[in-house]
């Protein structure tokens, strides 16, 4: 009986995660354009928008223990293709701060701006929080990406 490890051939199953670990990890690595954009970006966002409106409602109509982890992923997911896209535009991925800060300094102290400002200043600030990420999305929608390598990608930084 010998003490050396002998390595064994790998399962189907197990080159086919490694593709697929691989595949995520150069994902970046390529350009979208704006039509991959919308196609992939748009259908997280409206499902991100049904869960908001399904958290307002009274009586939601799907529990929180379905919708919580859905919501966790579709927002992991458009986080990504936000990235990505900032990438193909020849900018950095921390941009997602002009997309996210916004929305969560309004959840986070809009009801005190309600309580503490008078209507049009806390209108006012509600309009300049809601619009600068839409802003920030309809320049990602329309403006071209950059031609060339991108200092952001994953291989050409290293």
């Amino acid at each position: 009986m010998t003490t050396a490890h002998q390595a064994r051939p790998p399962i189907p199953r197990q080159l086919w995660l490694r593709q697929r670990c691989i595949a995520v990890e150069t994902q970046f690595n390529g350009r979208i354009g704006r039509a991959a954009f919308a196609v992939r970006f748009l259908p997280l966002l409206v499902l991100l928008a049904l869960a908001y409106g399904n958290g307002l409602l009274a009586t939601p109509r799907v529990s929180s223990w379905i919708a919580f982890p859905v919501v966790v992923v579709a927002s992991y997911l458009a986080l990504l293709v936000l990235s990505h896209r900032f990438h193909d535009l020849g900018q950095s991925g921390a941009n997602l701060l002009q997309i996210v800060l916004p929305v969560f300094v309004w959840l986070w102290i809009g009801d005190e701006l309600m309580d503490k400002l008078d209507p049009p200043y806390w209108i006012s600030a509600a309009v300049v929080l809601a619009a600068w990420p839409v802003v920030v999305l309809l320049r990602l929608g329309f403006q071209a990406g950059t031609e060339g390598p991108n200092a952001h990608d994953t291989q050409t930084a290293s």
